[in-house]
């Protein structure tokens, strides 16, 4: 069965991983470039230790693309003003026109400065670290965010009306790792609570809430009821505004009127038309980009230099947990949950291609 650690996980290769992901996306009628930037996606999520964005979503976005997602979107400018422009995913996979986006407003900032491309009529697109390090890699910063099927009431309310809207910030670096700021405004990220829910194990107090709005350590109960925003009334507030910034500026699909189909199942993804943001700023046109590392490695310098608060090993820049845990699996590999390998393996012999190699 090949190797496990102490956490009944299957050690997998990247390149086995990345291969196994093409390979399902092209039986499902994805061209070999998207198959390749959807699968990429997945796998530095996984390289990061964001199980919740990585190949465990393999059957749901595979089956989707069978369900009504569109394996060949014509994606559309709808608005190009310079600096700000506005394209129509076609219902297509979301990471095919994160990607074209990003591209898009990396390109643009470059010529103005700063740049900001919105997009509509969408579908999930993974973990936002993959958009912000676009910018990063080209030595700018970066920043996105995108909306989602309602399932965080208002603060003080039961009835699901917003998302848990993510949101990134990516801050290029020099000696230190770059600045990576990728997370929900929920507690917790709701494909988490599915992960805990698949593995059979309860979910701190906090992450979700049941039907009645209490909190609850069970999944099940939380999957079927809500997500708790972070920061109680805080974490609602920067779901509303990032709403704002997304469906609400791209014309998109509103908060409830985003389709929940892709709630009620655990291995379909259906369509949710969501919309999302990128932008970016190029640091160049405000400091030398030496300088401007230099002074984010200074930072760095200050949040390791801290003293140490009781109980605490040490303390980490945002993001700097996951590149570490990225140069590890790069060499070691990456432990999948077997729970996630059984489902891949369903999965394999339901598309008629060989199992993932372990």
């Amino acid at each position: 069965m090949g190797n496990r650690d102490d956490n009944d996980t299957v050690i997998v290769q990247p390149a086995a991983e990345r291969r196994f992901c093409e390979t399902a996306f092209e039986t499902v009628s994805l061209s070999s470039a998207d198959a390749k930037t959807v699968a990429d996606a997945l796998l530095q999520a996984d390289l990061r230790g964001v199980y919740s964005h990585g190949i465990q979503i393999l059957p749901r976005y595979v089956r989707g693309l069978k369900n009504g997602v569109n394996p060949s979107p014509e994606i559309e400018t709808v608005v190009d003003a310079g600096a700000l422009a506005l394209l129509d995913g076609d219902n297509g996979m979301g990471q095919i026109v994160s990607v074209k986006a990003m591209g898009m407003a990396i390109d643009r900032a470059r010529e103005h400065g700063i740049a900001a491309v919105g997009v509509r009529n969408s579908n999930h697109h993974g973990a936002l670290a993959y958009y912000g390090m676009m910018a990063v890699d080209r030595d700018m910063v970066g920043i996105c965010s995108t909306n989602g099927p309602a399932i965080m009431a208002p603060w003080g309310g039961v009835t699901e009306t917003l998302s848990n809207n993510p949101v990134c910030f990516a801050i290029p670096a020099g000696e230190s790792y770059p600045m990576l700021l990728d997370m929900a405004v929920s507690t917790a990220a709701r494909n988490k609570i599915r992960v805990a829910a698949a593995r059979g194990e309860k979910i701190p107090l906090g992450w979700g809430l049941d039907r009645g709005g209490r909190p609850t350590n069970d999944p099940n109960e939380a999957l079927e009821g809500l997500v708790a925003p972070m920061a109680e009334a805080k974490g609602f507030g920067l779901a509303a505004v990032l709403e704002g910034l997304t469906s609400i500026l791209c014309g998109g699909l509103v908060a409830k009127e985003v389709p929940r189909d892709v709630l009620l199942s655990a291995d379909v993804m259906y369509p949710t038309r969501v919309s999302h943001y990128f932008q970016a700023i190029d640091v160049g046109r405000l400091a030398p980009i030496d300088e401007f590392k230099a002074r984010v490695d200074d930072l760095a310098r200050q949040v390791h230099e801290s003293d140490l608060a009781e109980g605490s090993q040490a303390v980490f820049m945002p993001g700097e947990i996951e590149f570490v845990t990225r140069e590890r699996r790069l060499k070691e590999g990456i432990p999948i949950f077997a729970a996630v390998i059984q489902s891949l393996d369903r999965l394999a012999e339901e598309i008629s291609i060989e199992p993932l190699p372990r």
